[in-house]
Order: structure tokens, then sequence, then C-alpha cells
């Protein structure tokens, strides 16, 4: 990790949180499961541990995050691909308008950040007022998801146009925004699509299922409503996980601090080597908080006698949409912080974020300067 520099706080911090993840998941494969006896894909003929090893090893490489194709796949838990999208072609052509949207949303965002000056300086998010503050909340993470979505439809592209993949192994890598109208169908159905399972499995042990041994009867399919205790045991302990994953993208931020030796050129950066680890952990530590009042807000309700009602929807992605914005704010401000130390913005003024494509083709085709525009638009 030490050497391991992207170049960017964003991408530096993103390295460390994937790295974080690879941690859960080597504690996963060897401590807490036996893939080759709990597993199994929708194609396999015979148990892996009876393949040869060559086999096994590939079969291993081949287990998908998100358990598409395999016997460990919670229901609801990823979106099944379209039905008029199952064709080879159908895929294809969707995919391409997914990564020109995507990207092109992804370069309105980085732009946003390229030409507010909120992000290059100390100001606070929020000093901007505050239509503006929740946009610059929220920029990172939305330049978070858009680019994690148009990559991944690249990726599609070109595993399902070469054919070395099925359209229905890859699904979309988040799940529908219309989902998450509480937070635990956020975390659970939106947005923990690769880590979902990983981050479950610490927690209450949970009956371990062998695909081999026999076909399960109907009965045993049925759910049993888990204790309260133990579920929010379990709840508490995944966001306890994706605390320690995003803290190792502290982690590599701190480590760029450290090996910094370019001149001091702003007051976060007067303490020698300044640390930055474990701001990160506040927000993921909060967000058992939120599903425990939304829980027994809900649990009232079922009390007093109300039914579901379009309108308690509508209530409910107003709720979502201001706990997130209010509990991500301090985690944003503090990463905004941390790549500023880590990243020393040059004389001049700018972002790490270099000119944008849109810029250039702006530029180059009008001769408009998207940049000059929208600085204008910013008063600090």
């Amino acid at each position: 990790m030490a050497v391991s520099h992207t170049g960017t706080g964003y991408f530096d911090y993103s390295f460390g949180s994937t790295l974080g993840a690879a941690i859960l998941d080597a504690i996963r494969f060897l401590l807490l499961t036996r893939p080759l006896e709990e597993y199994r894909h929708e194609t396999d003929k015979v148990p892996a541990y009876q393949l040869p090893y060559i086999q096994r090893f590939f079969w291993l490489m081949s287990i998908s995050q998100r358990g598409i194709g395999w016997s460990f796949k919670a229901d609801h838990s990823v979106p099944s691909v379209e039905p008029h999208h199952l064709t080879r072609r159908a895929f294809v052509t969707s995919r391409l308008r997914h990564i020109f949207v995507y990207y092109l949303l992804f370069e309105g965002v980085q732009m946003y950040i390229h030409c507010n000056p909120v992000f290059s300086t100390e100001a606070p998010l929020l000093s901007q007022g505050y239509f503006l503050g929740w946009l610059n909340i929220m920029a990172i993470p939305w330049r978070f998801y858009l680019g994690l979505n148009w990559i991944h439809s690249l990726m599609a592209v070109i595993a399902v146009g070469t054919t070395l993949y099925e359209p229905q192994s890859w699904p979309v890598p988040f799940g529908q925004l219309k989902d998450a109208y509480t937070i635990r169908r956020f975390w659970g159905r939106t947005w923990h699509q690769f880590s979902r399972y990983t981050l479950t499995l610490f927690g209450p042990h949970r009956r371990k299922h062998r695909p081999w041994n026999h076909t399960p009867s109907p009965d045993s399919r049925v759910k049993e409503r888990e204790p309260w205790v133990k579920s929010y045991t379990r709840l508490c302990n995944a966001f306890l996980c994706s605390a320690f994953m995003h803290t190792c993208g502290d982690v590599m931020l701190q480590l760029k601090i450290w090996g910094n030796t370019l001149p001091v050129t702003t007051s976060l950066q007067k303490a020698s080597h300044p640390n930055v680890v474990g701001f990160s952990i506040p927000f993921f530590l909060l967000q058992p908080v939120g599903v425990l009042v939304e829980d027994a807000v809900m649990e009232a309700g079922k009390r007093i006698g109300l039914k579901k009602r379009w309108w308690m929807k509508v209530v409910g992605y107003l709720w979502v949409s201001l706990w997130i914005s209010y509990s991500v704010h301090p985690l944003v401000q503090d990463l905004k912080n941390a790549m500023l130390i880590a990243y020393p913005v040059p004389e001049g003024g700018g972002t790490e974020v270099g000119v944008t494509v849109l810029e250039r083709v702006a530029n180059k085709l009008f001769g408009v300067d998207l940049a000059a525009i929208f600085r204008s638009w910013f008063v600090m």
C-alpha cells in the first residue's frame, strides 16, 4: 500500500477501500466458509472438491462477489437483467447507452468539482448555501456511483460482446433507486451490491447450507424470522466491516501524507504529517442507529393500524435522502480535507480533477470556456 498511489486522492481512497474489501473476502474464504463444500455454481455437475487441482483453482477464481449464478445468492439481493435485454445484441446496445449516459453525467460531476472553489480550498461544503451545499455533499458519492456504472457497463460490453459471458451474468452494479425508501433497503438492496454477502457473514452464526447434500423441500426454503437482537447484531457487524473497508482508504491517504515532501500551501498542512485515519468510521457506525429508528417508527405504525399507502413511500424517500445527506456530510467534508492534505492544490487554484472531456469538446468545437462559465456561478 505504501507504494501503490494512483496520483489522485479520490482513487487512492477507492483503492484502499477495495483492498479492505479484499481482506474481508480473504477472511471469508479462509476462516468463515468452506467454499468447496458450501458453494455450487449452476453449471456444476459434481462437487468442486472432486475436481482436479487446476480446475478447483479456476473454479475458486470464478466465484462472483454478488453470487450471480451461485447457490449463496440471496433472494432480491441482485437485480436481474431485463428480459428484453437477454439477447446478446440487445444487451450490448443497452449497455452502450448506459456508457454514454453515465459517462456524460460523470463528466458533469467532475466539471462541477473542478470548477467549484469549495473543493480546492478549506471552505466548508455548506458555505455556499443550502442548495449548493447539498450538491457539494452529494457530488463525491455521485461521482463514485456514476463512475462505477459506466466502467461496469464498459466491462459488460467487452465480456458479453466477445461471448465470454452471457448477458444474465452482468446485471447492473447497483440496485434500483426506487427500492431505497428505507435506510435498510438503501444499503441492502441499492448500494451494498458487491460486498453484501461478505458483510453479512460477519455476525451471529447462520445454518450452513450444503447444496450437494440434498434438494431442499419447499418447506425448508421458508425463511424463519430471526430474533431482532440477532438481526441487529448482524446489521451492526456488517457496518463495522464496512467501516473497516473504508478505514483502509483512510490509511491509503495517510501513507501518501507521510510521503509528502511538497511545501505547505494550506493551513490544513501546517501540522507535521496530520493524522487522517479514522474519519470514515463515524458515518458507518451511525447507520444502524438510523435503521433502528425507522424500524421503531414502522412498528409503531403497524400497532396503531396504519396500512401501506403510496404517500408512505414518498415520506420514505424524503427520510432516506435527508438521513444520508445529513450523516454523510462529515465523511465527505473530512475526505475532501484529507485529499487536500495528501495532494496539495498548486498555486493558482484548481483541483486534483483535471480538465474534463466536456470542457475540451466545448472549447474545441464551439470555442466556449465552460470552466469559466461554471466558476462565475460560485460565490465564496
